[in-house]
């Protein structure tokens, strides 16, 4: 379970990069590897609830604080891609301004008269 973990918190590092980049099909071949570990990871960890795989002390005390730096690493992917999502949402937003800019709304009806008379 100490590969599997270390590879996934290897695979989080290249995401960091990743997403400092900007490189969305490297990105996507990631999180689909990310994927598969972490059903290996999960497979694992149902064996061992199992009793089937046994943990000894020194692989938990090992397992510790890969996981803890993990957390953080993820933490911290999570907060750069919501970051890359609102830069995303701020050029959509100037590309494509409100329908009220492009009409004159309600309020130029209610303002105006549409009398035809010369």
């Amino acid at each position: 379970m100490l590969t599997l973990h270390k590879r996934l918190l290897e695979l989080a590092y290249e995401k960091e990069q990743l997403l400092i980049k900007g490189d969305m099909p490297a990105f996507t071949a990631l999180v689909k590897e990310e994927a598969k570990l972490v059903r290996q990871i999960a497979q694992k960890e149902a064996e061992r609830l199992q009793g089937l795989l046994v943990l000894d002390d020194e692989e938990k005390e090992a397992l510790r604080p890969v996981l803890f730096e993990l957390k953080r690493q993820n933490e911290l992917n999570a907060a750069l891609l919501e970051q890359s999502l609102n830069y995303i949402n701020w050029h959509l937003d100037m590309l494509m301004p409100d329908a009220d800019d492009f009409t004159y709304g309600q309020q130029a009806f209610e303002t105006r008269s549409f009398s035809r008379d010369v």
